[in-house]
C-alpha cells in the first residue's frame, strides 16, 4: 500500500518560492541602494577633501610670496621714516590692489634691484589664479591653479595699515571662495591674514595704503 507524504516530505510550492524570491530580492535592492549611498556620500567626502586641500595650498604659496612684498636688502640704506628711495618703492608694481588684483616686488636676488622677474602679484581670470612673472609691460601672468579640479569664483583683499614710529606697518587679508567644477552647490570659503614683513616710511601712506 502506497504511504502518503507527510507534512515534513512535502516539498515547497510554488507560491511560496515566488513569495520568498520576492523578499530576497527587495532586501538585495535596499542592501544595494544603501551601499550605494553610503558610495557616494565617501566619494563627495574625497572631492571635498581635494578640493580643501588644493585651495589651502594656493592660499599657503601665496602667502608666503606676499609676506616678502617691497624686501630689499638694501633697505637700511634706502629707507627712512621721511623717504622711500628703494627701487622697490617706485609705482604701483612694487604694491597696489585694483579689485581682484594685487602687484608686488620683492628684491629676489638681494642686489637691492628691481628686475625683471622681480614683480610679482595674483589675480582671478575665468576661476583661475594667476601669478605675475614680470615687470615689463602687463606681465607675464601664468595660471597656478586648474579649473578642471578647483574653480575659484572669488578672490578679494583686505589691507590694514597702522603708523608706528614714522613707519607703516600692514596686514593683509586674502578671502578665497571656490567650488567643485561639477557641482556649483558644493563650495568652501578660506580666509587668511597675511602679515607683510618689509614696513614702509609713513610718508608713502598714500601710495601704499591708500
Amino acid at each position: 500500500m502506497k504511504r502518503m507524504p507527510t507534512d515534513r516530505e512535502r516539498g515547497e510550492t510554488l507560491m511560496g518560492l515566488m513569495v520568498g524570491l520576492s523578499v530576497g530580492l527587495v532586501v538585495l535592492a535596499a542592501g544595494s541602494a544603501m551601499l550605494a549611498k553610503h558610495l557616494g556620500h565617501h566619494h563627495a567626502t574625497l572631492q571635498d577633501s581635494h578640493l580643501h586641500h588644493d585651495l589651502r595650498s594656493a592660499v599657503h604659496w601665496m602667502s608666503r610670496e606676499l609676506r616678502k612684498a617691497q624686501y630689499t636688502a638694501l633697505a637700511w640704506q634706502q629707507r627712512a621714516p621721511e623717504r622711500c628711495d628703494a627701487p622697490f618703492c617706485q609705482d604701483g608694481l612694487d604694491f597696489s590692489i585694483q579689485g581682484d588684483q594685487i602687484d608686488f616686488s620683492h628684491d629676489r636676488n638681494h642686489n637691492g634691484l628691481r628686475e625683471d622677474n622681480e614683480c610679482m602679484g595674483f589675480r582671478l581670470v575665468d576661476g583661475a589664479l594667476q601669478a605675475r612673472r614680470s615687470c615689463l609691460g602687463h606681465g607675464s601672468w601664468q595660471a597656478i591653479s586648474d579649473r578642471a579640479n578647483l574653480r575659484i569664483t572669488a578672490l578679494r583683499w583686505h589691507l590694514q595699515c597702522q603708523a608706528h614710529s614714522g613707519w607703516l606697518e600692514r596686514t593683509l587679508r586674502m578671502d578665497l571662495t571656490a567650488q567643485w567644477p561639477a557641482d556649483a552647490s558644493r563650495r568652501l570659503s578660506l580666509s587668511h591674514t597675511i602679515a607683510l614683513r618689509n614696513a614702509v616710511p609713513a610718508s608713502q601712506q598714500a601710495r601704499f595704503c591708500p
